[in-house]
């Protein structure tokens, strides 16, 4: 009987939890679900706080499409914002410049940034040439042909090099030797084979119009090898050294290579062939295709844009948010869409009073609030007027001195109109700039004339090379440049509108997984508290009802008896 009873306390305090199901509970108690019950009721509160972090994640994951998609089209913007790296832009597609040649089959032209536009008359009279000379033939390249003494060889570009040959010397090993000393001398060889028996040393200058020269070290070896004959001339000129000739506008120019950066400030002619009587129209323009592509390519992230947008505020059949409008109703997002369309209908008036907006360019809203463009419409406005385009999209600052120029504009106004009085002392050296007498709004350092921090010029840093006397400045922001500052402030990797709501919710989602995972910790422990506190009513419920069985026995037992 002892034995027993013993074996059942054992079991039910070892199994545990699982032993204090209904079927084999002794009291017939389902403790488990008791125990489920309680747990789960203290679980309910970090449900809550998951359903709320899930909630947080599809915002962030929304809030970042959103971001991305923003930043796609100030990437589009970017250069057509008339700013250079200084001001604030990668890349001014209004300084970009390019070139159209008349026949790029006699030359090409490629263009620095911000040269002045023109156009000139090119002549390609002649082109420059690699001088090449040849040895007399030879019956087999790796024979040795039994010469031996020295000689110095160069271009009229590199420096003298002696070149030893002895008797069992083949001219392979010639070849080899001139080439192991080849970007001293300016001079190549090379072997070409005439025929089955016969092979030609090929010496060659490394640069176009530089000639070969070649001194014998008084034992005969160039005249016996035929690069020169007795008098130490030249003996095979296969290739005769000359410059290339161009005349660009009646202006003749020699250069002794057919790649020409020298003639026309910020443009580099690439000579391909002679043509002496013809003269090349080539005009030297803004890169309109480049333009073209980056408006084409904002009409397009613009429409990505758009589409996100339509998305976050579709509804179902019954005016409900649909599963995915993530931001359906969010402020945030509104306050992005109404800064945006606001700037996109930016306009300005030109001084002979046209007013210009963005159907000047050929882009119009069509009935889904897409952007549609017209290419002839904006072919006709860049080939006619590019003056007019770059007004309206980009940031441009007129000047009442060609000696004032702009270096920095990180200013957030978007017009200003101002007129600077500058002082220049004995020495040479700027001592002030003022604006309606007050000196404080600028300061001078060097050439520099910088706004000051806190006024209405900050960001503004001028250069002015000029003397005493007042200058007018106006500084205007068209389309492109306004778009992309509110574009930048919404959705910049960093310190922008949505890049701190992003911040802001993962702090939260970090706050709220810290107190869940507590919450759940703390219900794991109160479930093994309640699993042992449950198990040892269960041993005592079961070592009663053994009791009362034996108790049971022995009075019938005894009655028996």
């Amino acid at each position: 009987m002892t034995t027993v009873s013993s074996t059942s306390t054992s079991t039910a305090a070892s199994t545990g939890y699982s032993a204090l199901s209904s079927s084999s509970s002794g009291t017939g108690i389902d403790y488990s679900a008791l125990i489920e019950a309680k747990v789960n009721a203290r679980l309910s509160k970090a449900d809550r706080i998951d359903t709320k972090i899930t909630a947080n994640e599809a915002k962030i994951t929304a809030y970042t499409d959103l971001q991305d998609k923003l930043q796609a089209v100030n990437d589009a913007l970017d250069g057509l914002r008339n700013r250079s790296t200084s001001t604030g832009a990668s890349s001014n597609l209004f300084g970009q410049r390019t070139a159209y040649v008349g026949d790029d089959d006699v030359f090409s032209a490629t263009v620095d940034d911000d040269t002045e536009v023109g156009t000139y008359s090119v002549v390609v009279q002649q082109l420059a040439t690699k001088h090449k000379i040849a040895a007399d033939s030879a019956s087999s390249k790796t024979d040795a042909l039994g010469y031996s003494g020295s000689f110095t060889l160069q271009a009229a570009d590199g420096s003298a090099v002696t070149i030893s040959m002895e008797s069992d010397d083949s001219l392979t090993d010639l070849r080899d030797a001139i080439n192991a000393n080849k970007s001293t001398s300016g001079v190549t060889a090379s072997i070409v084979q005439v025929s089955d028996s016969s092979y030609q040393l090929i010496l060659t200058s490394n640069n176009t119009g530089e000639a070969i020269s070649l001194t014998d070290g008084g034992d005969g070896v160039l005249s016996s090898l035929g690069l020169t004959d007795s008098d130490g001339a030249i003996k095979n000129e296969m290739v005769a050294v000359q410059d290339a000739i161009v005349e660009v506008d009646g202006v003749t120019i020699t250069r002794s290579s057919n790649t020409i950066d020298d003639a026309i400030e910020g443009v580099t002619l690439n000579l391909y062939s002679a043509s002496p009587d013809t003269a090349i129209s080539m005009e030297v323009s803004t890169d309109l295709s480049a333009i073209k592509s980056a408006i084409s390519s904002f009409v397009d992230a613009y429409n990505e844009y758009r589409d996100f947008v339509v998305t976050q505020q579709s509804t179902t059949s019954d005016g409900t948010a649909s599963s995915d409008a993530t931001l359906f109703s969010d402020s945030l997002l509104r306050q992005i869409v109404r800064s945006v369309n606001s700037a996109l209908n930016t306009s300005i008036t030109t001084d002979d009073g046209t007013v210009l907006s963005m159907a000047s360019l050929g882009i119009t809203f069509n009935s889904s609030n897409e952007l549609e463009l017209d290419e002839d419409t904006l072919n006709s406005i860049l080939s006619t007027d590019i003056d007019s385009v770059k007004q309206l999209l980009g940031l441009n600052m007129t000047s009442s001195s060609s000696q004032m120029s702009l270096l920095r504009y990180t200013s957030s106004a978007s017009a200003l109109s101002f007129s600077l009085d500058i002082v220049r002392g004995d020495d040479g050296t700027l001592t002030s700039a003022s604006v309606n007498g007050d000196s404080s709004l600028f300061t001078v350092s060097g050439n520099r004339i910088i706004g000051a921090s806190g006024t209405a010029y900050e960001g503004i840093v001028l250069v002015y090379s000029g003397n005493s006397g007042s200058v007018d400045i106006d500084f205007s922001q068209g389309l492109a440049d306004k778009l992309f500052g509110v574009i930048d402030d919404a959705s910049a990797t960093y310190d922008s509108d949505l890049a701190t709501a992003i911040d802001d919710l993962e702090t939260r989602d970090t706050d709220l997984e810290s107190k869940s995972n507590d919450i759940k910790t703390k219900a794991e422990t109160y479930r093994t508290t309640l699993t042992a506190y449950y198990a040892k009513l269960e041993a005592a419920a079961e070592q009663a009802a053994l009791l009362l069985k034996q108790l049971t026995y022995s009075d019938s037992s005894s009655s028996d008896s």
